[in-house]
């Protein structure tokens, strides 16, 4: 799940996240069930990483792995509107 490679991470309200790749024979690349083990917990990593099975972005955001749910029509906008946020904290440094 590239999604775990995020810092901030806003979903629409209709996501779901999964860890697919067993449906194919193979692992969750990038570190990707080590670093769910540390987002959701071991027993729920685990079902997502042996099952292929996907979760409702509503269950992860109750784990944390999800900052916040927005309206899929204003996914975009909200992402700007955060990230214009967070630069307008950011001050010119001087020489």
């Amino acid at each position: 799940m590239l999604t775990l490679a995020l810092d901030i991470i806003l979903a629409g309200n209709n996501a779901k996240f999964g860890q697919p790749e067993v449906k194919i024979g193979t692992i969750p690349g990038l570190g990707g069930s080590q670093r769910l083990v540390r987002a959701i917990g071991k027993s729920r990593a685990m079902e997502m990483v042996l099952t292929g099975a996907t979760i409702p972005v509503q269950d992860l955001q109750h784990s944390g792995l999800i900052a916040r749910i927005v309206p899929e029509d204003q996914l975009v906008d909200e992402a700007l509107k955060l990230a214009q946020q967070i630069a307008s904290l950011s001050r010119p440094v001087s020489e």
